[in-house]
């Protein structure tokens, strides 16, 4: 019971149970129940701070907890969930949080085994931009590059460039300015030609009506010509058979003769040339006709019913 009351005891009862607590807090505070460690090494860590969050396939498992600078490379320490797994050929990609900045830790989960203890290697990881890689890279690119053809390449040009060729070059750009002055030109006058066709139409438009109206006269011409010329020839043809059956007649006017004969002559000649003129003004009506046609097809409004269209049959004439 002394033993009990003794101070001594009591306070170096009280100082193990202090520093068990204290252990155990540590314990709990390094390695926190259901979680577990990751390590994984880079070569530049500007892009990574404490806290960043770790995440597996967009789901946030942990956070970043330390960055220890050693010789040749920086070593991350992060704690996630305990749950979470994460195989021993697993990779790291730091990615971009948002435009304006912040980054996180991707893992990509690879292997069949555990990870554990075991850290990822530099070669497994990937920073989202390293200069010093970007510039060894670029290197590595020029190294099989032939200079001397480049320099070759380059004092030719400077050659081109100096003495009489300078002129030369400024030639060909005053000739190039005029060629474009005189394109512009010619968009001007071209624009006016456009300008022009365009009023050309719009004036034909308007007198859609009157040119309809013209063409059906033409055809009523067209086709008043067709019918006389063809009665006209019959009539020739039947007179022509008159004269020579009333032809014995003219033996009573011997004294008269020649002067009736010769007089039936230039009528009848009269009368062909006529007749074959016909032909041609015919013609001439059709072509013009068929024009003002052509110019009412392009706008659609042809007329509906002329009279070319109809046949009148006469005699010597078939439809």
């Amino acid at each position: 019971m002394k033993l009990l009351r003794n101070p001594t005891l009591w306070g170096a009862a009280a100082l193990a149970l202090m520093v068990v607590v204290s252990l155990v807090a540590a314990w709990l505070y390094v390695s926190p129940p259901r979680q577990k460690h990751v390590i994984f090494y880079t070569n530049d860590a500007s892009s990574l701070h404490t806290g960043d969050a770790v995440r597996i396939a967009g789901i946030n498992i942990g956070k970043v907890t330390d960055l220890v600078l050693e010789a040749q490379r920086v070593r991350v320490l992060a704690r996630v969930n305990g749950d979470a797994f994460i195989g021993n050929n697993s990779q790291v990609d730091v990615r971009m949080l948002t435009v304006v900045g912040g980054y996180y830790v991707n893992i990509v989960s690879l292997g069949d085994k555990p990870l554990g203890d075991e850290p990822i290697p530099v070669e497994r990881v990937k920073m989202p931009y390293n200069l010093m890689k970007a510039l060894s890279d670029s290197t590595k690119l020029t190294e099989e590059v032939d200079t001397r053809s480049v320099k070759e390449s380059l004092d030719q040009l400077q050659q081109g460039l100096s003495g009489n060729n300078i002129e030369s070059l400024s030639a060909v750009v005053d000739a190039g300015n005029s060629i474009m002055s005189a394109i512009e030109r010619q968009r001007g006058q071209l624009t006016k030609i456009l300008n022009f066709s365009d009023e050309y139409i719009r004036a034909i438009n308007n007198y859609g009506d009157e040119l309809r109206s013209m063409v059906r006269k033409i055809s009523l011409v067209e086709q008043t010509l067709v019918l006389y010329g063809e009665n006209f020839g019959l009539g020739i043809e039947k007179f022509n058979t008159v004269l020579n059956q009333v032809s014995p007649l003219a033996y009573f006017y011997d004294a008269h003769r020649e002067e009736l004969l010769e007089k039936m002559r230039n009528w009848l000649e009269k009368a062909r040339m006529w007749a074959e003129h016909n032909g041609t003004i015919i013609r001439a009506v059709r072509a013009m006709r068929n024009k003002m046609e052509r110019v009412l097809d392009a706008q659609n409004a042809p007329p509906e019913f002329l009279a070319t269209d109809l046949c009148m049959p006469v005699p010597g004439g078939q439809c």
